[in-house]
């Protein structure tokens, strides 16, 4: 493997812009980091090899006898957790461009994990080729550790709260197969069904967020199954859920695979559910799931007003809310869920609107085979 020097750059000094042309020894600038506990790195165009200043290593996790030089080394250190999560970004990082930030918990043998940050910038040669990349991590755990308090509470809450809307989900259910149930009492029953249910989807994203931020990814339990069946499914749901819009469902090729069946429910459910609230309600909202070979693609368009170019470039960011306030309700954690749904597939979902196109939202899944 190639050898690395740590690049301060080529010579041992700085020139400080607005001090008087004085200079700064290299060692003072990693006395000034050290005191700050500031770490900083540099990942080479190998995307493997990597080097950083001495107080970087402990913030990584790194025992004062370790010296690993390959990003591999260093992830033994990251939480299993994380681990996925944190190997996938490093390998994104390839395909990245600007500014990036990645947290993580990491720890040395026999010590307790701590959470680090860290923030870099990908490099690109002249023909825009990976160059590398380089930055600072610094140990977050002040401010990770109210939020992973509070990420765990939430979790404790949503869970507790199934069993309550469960027990008024089957009483809801029972009334209403009563034969003499008044007309009003029908009504009035039906109501808290629907009610329930949507608090019910809702314990679920806010269970699926918490677990997001908690352990970097969702469980994907993946089962020989067809997605075009699974999508059919959803559709017949909205259908019977929304009597007075269109759903059109087309299916093209072979669609067998690996697929987590309850987590793709809700991908599709959350797409089609997006599609109705912002879509225009004379249209039609058409769902469709075509054979790509090795893998499956799910689409979900609706015609209407566009979406900016502002709101579509954080359109699956957690609690983003329409610019729109008549149709921002709900959590707004339905298409973040979903994007997480189709990268735990090992997949990937992306957005286009316009006004002459509509609005669309497709995912690309893995079979898994």
């Amino acid at each position: 493997m190639t050898q690395h020097q740590w690049p301060f750059p080529s010579s041992s000094t700085f020139r400080t812009a607005g001090l008087g042309g004085n200079f700064i020894e290299e060692a003072a600038i990693e006395s000034v980091l050290a005191s700050a506990e500031v770490g900083v790195w540099q990942l080479f165009a190998d995307g493997q090899s990597f080097v950083v200043t001495p107080v970087t290593y402990p913030l990584l996790g790194m025992p004062d006898d370790e010296r690993p030089d390959t990003s591999e080394q260093w992830l033994t250190r990251v939480h299993p957790a994380d681990l996925d999560r944190v190997a996938g970004e490093l390998e994104r990082l390839r395909s990245h461009t600007g500014q990036f930030t990645l947290e993580a918990q990491v720890s040395a043998a026999g010590a307790d994990s701590h959470w680090i940050e860290i923030r870099g910038r990908v490099l690109r040669d002249e023909a825009g080729l990976f160059a590398g990349a380089c930055g600072t991590v610094q140990d977050v755990t002040h401010r990770k550790e109210p939020e992973v308090f509070r990420d765990l509470l939430l979790a404790a809450l949503s869970h507790d709260l199934r069993d309550p809307l469960t027990a008024i989900q089957i009483g809801t259910s029972l009334l209403l197969r009563r034969e003499k149930l008044e007309a009003r009492g029908t009504v009035t029953a039906k109501r808290v069904m629907a009610s329930a249910k949507r608090i019910s989807a809702m314990v679920d994203q806010v269970l699926d967020f918490t677990r997001l931020r908690v352990r970097g990814s969702l469980p994907c339990n993946r089962r020989r199954s067809n997605l075009g069946l699974i999508v059919a499914s959803v559709v017949d749901e909205m259908d019977l859920a929304h009597p007075g819009r269109q759903i059109e469902l087309e299916h093209d090729g072979n669609l067998d695979g690996r697929w987590d069946g309850d987590r793709l429910t809700r991908l599709v459910s959350n797409l089609v559910s997006n599609a109705l609230l912002h879509g225009d309600a004379k249209a039609p909202v058409t769902v469709r799931a075509v054979d790509r070979g090795s893998e499956a693609l799910v689409v979900v368009h609706n015609r209407g007003a566009p979406i900016p170019a502002a709101e579509l470039a954080t359109i699956f960011d957690p609690f983003r809310r329409s610019a729109r306030p008549s149709t921002s309700v709900g959590l707004g954690l339905g298409l973040f869920i979903a994007h997480e749904i189709a990268r735990a597939h090992g997949g990937k979902m992306w957005a286009t609107s316009s006004a002459g196109e509509g609005t669309q939202f497709s995912a690309l899944l893995p079979r898994g085979l």
